[in-house]
């Protein structure tokens, strides 16, 4: 567990420096171009410890038993965080709408998968990003500000498509990647050797 929080500290501490006034003072001192590389590396550090650090918890220390409807909440979240996330990436009307999908997309995939999830490990690793998103979005909407470019109806068409396209092949593939069914035409625990 020690690696997974070491892990959520250094990846979400980084992503926080602008909030802490840090990233202001640190291109000072050495440099945009020097700062980027900086950022890039103990984001991937971080990044990497929290995986290994949730792959060697134990699944068994469990805090509480989510309610079944909770996974229903997830169930329907992510696809939407996942529409959020492509549209981040294109001048839709849905990015100019919510201003800042991505991070509502962590809070939604964070928050839902906190309700569903009652392993310590997922909580400590759900339970971050979801603090972490929250407060990032309470600064970012207080600051105010919008898209000045008007949004494509095609690009809210390919974010819809792609996003939910994803969120379909993910919870196909859910139980092989995370060891959870999402729907229950597969069985509930990862078969030996995933």
């Amino acid at each position: 567990m020690g690696v997974l929080i070491l892990g959520l500290v250094v990846f979400l501490g980084v992503h926080t420096s602008r909030i802490l006034g840090i990233r202001a003072l640190m291109i000072r001192a050495i440099g945009e171009p020097l700062f980027a590389v900086f950022y890039s590396i103990l984001s991937a550090i971080g990044l990497a410890l929290i995986v290994y650090g949730h792959i060697l918890a134990h699944p068994s220390d469990t805090i509480w038993n989510p309610p079944e409807w909770s996974r229903l909440v997830a169930l329907v979240a992510v696809p939407i965080a996942l529409v959020l996330l492509v549209a981040t990436y294109l001048p839709s009307h849905i990015r100019s709408l919510t201003r800042h999908p991505m991070t509502l997309a962590v809070a939604l995939w964070s928050g839902s998968h906190l309700l569903a999830n009652g392993e310590a490990a997922s909580i400590a690793l759900f339970g971050g990003f979801f603090a972490w998103s929250t407060l990032l979005l309470i600064d970012l909407y207080a600051r105010g500000g919008a898209f000045d470019r008007p949004g494509s109806w095609w690009a809210d068409i390919v974010a819809l498509g792609v996003g939910l396209g994803a969120a379909a092949i993910l919870a196909l593939f859910h139980m092989q990647l995370f060891g959870v069914a999402v729907i229950g035409f597969a069985s509930e625990t990862a078969p030996p050797g995933i």
